[in-house]
């Protein structure tokens, strides 16, 4: 296996992705090193592919793409010495975001990140159904884990076409969801003691956004081996609506309706019946769960201080 292995889904960020994969991949091939690309076709085949290339000893696998992206690719490299890279083209960058890269970077400087960048080593969170056995194999995440209206906005962006992506994309599933949702109630456990009560949603950040660059989790950072959790209580519509703008610069963490809660573990119990957990843009899974830091368990190439 090559030193590098770019892995690209052209579905991402208006099919940018591959275009940006080959300009890389050119600049990394002049530099004289050994790269290959290789192109999802479906779910499952980044993960796939980062795991083949991680067993045959090459030292980055970089994702092209979003966030759904980095997820496979994170999770089959979580735990070995096989760094992460990123090339942030997708829909939603919050990861990027978090580690200091963005769309908008030249594709020269996100080659010479992979090139001579440093290596970071980082935390995943990690999902697994309550009364799993232990060992079993879990769910990792990069950024925020999603219990509530913001999972189901999540899986209305996932399963409905919009023009127009990002942050608008997110916000037009907002509105449609927002008709219909009725705050679940839950049961929380975590290092702060337990939480009970409905609520309109209830966000675990290893990083601090989602959504495209919407703050929900301000203070949460990806190598402190604690989660920031936002929990927003039951309120109005309305109310919910007033809150939404402030999540763009982590204003909401004022509001009475919204508790921030740090753990490393949390158990979450749903008593009216399974609700989903969504992370990256993608389904973890369904409650009743349990997430925990997996605290440095993956490498990152990020730009040299």
């Amino acid at each position: 296996m090559p030193e590098f292995c770019i892995v690209a889904n052209p579905a991402s960020g208006k099919q940018r992705a591959p275009e940006m994969a080959e300009q890389v991949l050119a600049i990394l091939k002049r530099a004289g090193r050994d790269v290959v690309l290789r192109v999802t076709t479906a779910a499952g085949d980044a993960g796939a592919f980062a795991r083949e290339a991680a067993a045959s000893g090459a030292k980055t696998v970089a994702g092209c793409g979003g966030d759904g992206t980095l997820h496979e690719i994170a999770g089959a490299l979580a735990g070995t010495d096989c760094a992460l890279g990123i090339l942030p083209g997708g829909r939603c960058n919050d990861l990027a975001h978090a580690l200091g890269m963005h769309k908008k970077d030249p594709v020269e400087e996100l080659a010479a990140t992979l090139l001579n960048g440093a290596t970071r080593r980082i935390d995943l969170g990690a999902y697994r159904p309550l009364g799993a056995p232990e060992g079993s194999p879990a769910k990792h995440f990069c950024t925020v884990a999603t219990l509530g209206f913001d999972s189901a906005v999540t899986q209305y962006v996932r399963t409905h076409k919009f023009p127009l992506k990002g942050t608008t994309e997110y916000l037009h599933g907002v509105v449609r969801v927002l008709m219909k949702f009725k705050p679940p109630r839950v049961t929380l456990k975590g290092d702060f003691g337990t939480y009970e009560g409905r609520i309109f949603l209830a966000a675990t950040g290893n990083s601090s956004s989602y959504g495209g660059a919407m703050q929900i989790a301000p203070g949460a950072k990806v190598d402190d081996g604690v989660f920031d959790c936002c929990v927003v209580g039951e309120v109005s519509k309305l109310t919910l609506l007033r809150i939404l703008p402030k999540v763009f610069n982590g204003g909401h963490v004022s509001h009475k309706a919204v508790k921030m809660l740090r753990t490393r573990r949390l158990e979450i119990l749903t008593p009216d019946g399974p609700q989903d957990l969504c992370a990256d843009g993608e389904v973890l899974g369904p409650s009743p769960a349990v997430l925990e830091v997996a605290a440095g368990v993956l490498h990152v190439k990020v730009k040299n201080p």
